[in-house]
């Protein structure tokens, strides 16, 4: 198959912020593209990209899928046919890709695409916002995550300097039996 040029590895996850902040994490820099609200790219090396789609409600194991990049999908497609490996339909970004995906014979989800146009990355503007954003959203959890673990102080200065209430059911202050 010498007329492989690339290829994706697809998976699903959760919240598009969440999920920005952790693959950015892992890079170090944000998505290299961003051709939809719900999916991000990130280039791992020439010509092999990893494409998270996000918002899902039950991400996690076993939803990757490798796809392989052709220049003629029309051409992939046919070879499948002859080779008779089922294929499902052609999908397509409008301007962006067309695929198709199959499963070879234990399960693993694979596929075929053919980009439409030139990939469009980001610029360096757009990643300085996207880190921008990263370093406040941050700043909001470690803020969380202090509020929650600070102890909870008395509402009123004065509370502070009552003594403790006694859990044995006698009067803070007096001494001796109680009527």
């Amino acid at each position: 198959m010498g007329d492989l040029r690339g290829m994706t590895i697809a998976i699903n996850a959760g919240d598009n912020g969440h999920v920005l902040d952790f693959y950015t994490r892992v890079f170090g820099r944000g998505p290299d593209t961003a051709p939809m609200d719900d999916f991000l790219e990130w280039q791992i090396c020439p010509g092999t990209w990893l494409q998270v789609s996000t918002g899902h409600d039950r991400p996690g194991a076993n939803n990757a899928r490798i796809r392989f990049e052709v220049a003629d999908l029309g051409a992939a497609l046919a070879r499948m046919e002859e080779a008779q490996v089922p294929i499902g339909e052609v999908v397509g970004v409008a301007d962006v890709v067309a695929f198709a995906n199959f499963s070879d014979n234990w399960g693993n989800a694979l596929g075929f695409y053919q980009l439409l146009s030139a990939r469009s990355f980001t610029t360096e503007q757009e990643r300085d916002e996207q880190e921008a954003e990263q370093a406040a959203r941050k700043a909001a959890r470690e803020e969380a995550e202090q509020a929650a673990a600070a102890p909870a102080g008395p509402v009123d200065e004065r509370a502070a300097k009552l003594p403790p209430i006694p859990t044995d059911g006698s009067v803070p202050g007096v001494t001796g039996p109680t009527l």
